[in-house]
C-alpha cells in the first residue's frame, strides 16, 4: 500500500495586480481639407517613384497615407487625375525653386554654377525619375515644364543673367535661340546622366561618387558657356 502524502496546505494563488486605467487619448485634431490633400500627395510621390505610375493604385496610396480609400477618391475623383496632382505638384516645386535660385543671385551664376543648383534642385524628391517617368507613360502634358509657364520662365530667367554676364564683359548678350537650345540642351544632359550615371560611369571605368558629378558639370558647364558666347563670369 502506497504512503499517504503528507497533507499541507495548498500553495495560494498569485492574484494579479490591478490594471491602471488607461489615459483618456486626447482628442485628435483633425485635418483640414488642404492638410489632408497634401498628406495624400505626400504619401503618392515615393510610390510612383519607386514603382512607376502604371503599377500603383488609388488603395496602396490610402494605405501609405493612413487615410481611407474613400477619402482619396472625395479628393481626387481617379488615379490618373492623383497622378496628375503628384506630378504637377513636383514639377511646380522645381521650377519655381530653380527660377528663384537664378534670379536671387547678387552676381550672374555661370553655367557650371547653375548647372550645380540644377542638379541640386532635381536630386530633390527623386525628380528625375517622375520626370522619366511621365515621359515614358503619355503624360508630358502633366509637366509644367513642357508648357509656357514652367519652360519660357526659365529660358526668361536665363536669358536675364546670360545678358548680365555678356554686359558685364562688353560682348553682345545671346540670342534667344541661343538661350533656348542651351537651356534644352541642359536640361535633357542633365536628365540623363542623373538617370543613367549609376550604369554608363562604371562602364567606363569611372566610380559613381560626387567627383564624377562635379567632373560632368565642368565639361557640359563648359559647352554650355561657348553655346552661350561668354565667358565664366570674372573670366579672362
Amino acid at each position: 500500500m502506497a504512503p499517504k502524502r503528507p497533507q499541507g496546505r495548498a500553495p495560494a494563488r498569485r492574484t494579479a495586480a490591478p490594471r491602471r486605467p488607461a489615459k483618456p487619448a486626447g482628442p485628435r485634431k483633425r485635418r483640414t481639407p488642404e492638410e489632408a490633400r497634401e498628406a495624400i500627395l505626400q504619401a503618392a510621390e515615393p510610390l510612383l517613384v519607386e514603382q512607376g505610375p502604371d503599377r500603383v493604385g488609388l488603395q496602396a496610396v490610402a494605405k501609405a497615407a493612413g487615410v481611407s480609400h474613400a477619402l482619396v477618391t472625395h479628393y481626387f475623383g481617379t488615379y490618373e487625375a492623383l497622378v496628375r496632382e503628384v506630378l504637377l505638384r513636383r514639377n511646380d516645386l522645381l521650377a519655381a525653386s530653380f527660377r528663384e535660385q537664378l534670379l536671387a543671385a547678387d552676381t550672374p551664376p555661370g553655367a557650371g554654377e547653375m548647372l550645380e543648383r540644377f542638379f541640386t534642385v532635381v536630386q530633390q524628391g527623386q525628380h528625375g525619375r517622375l520626370m522619366a517617368w511621365a515621359l515614358l507613360t503619355g503624360r508630358t502634358e502633366h509637366m509644367p515644364l513642357a508648357s509656357a509657364q514652367g519652360l519660357r520662365l526659365l529660358a526668361d530667367a536665363l536669358e536675364f543673367q546670360a545678358g548680365r554676364v555678356a554686359e558685364a564683359q562688353g560682348t553682345p548678350p545671346p540670342s534667344r535661340d541661343a538661350v533656348d537650345m542651351t537651356l534644352l540642351v541642359a536640361l535633357c544632359a542633365s536628365q540623363w546622366f542623373m538617370l543613367a550615371r549609376e550604369v554608363l560611369l562604371p562602364v567606363l571605368g569611372r566610380p559613381v561618387d560626387a567627383a564624377s558629378d562635379a567632373r560632368f558639370r565642368e565639361v557640359l558647364g563648359g559647352m554650355l558657356q561657348g553655346a552661350l558666347g561668354v565667358k565664366p563670369p570674372g573670366g579672362g
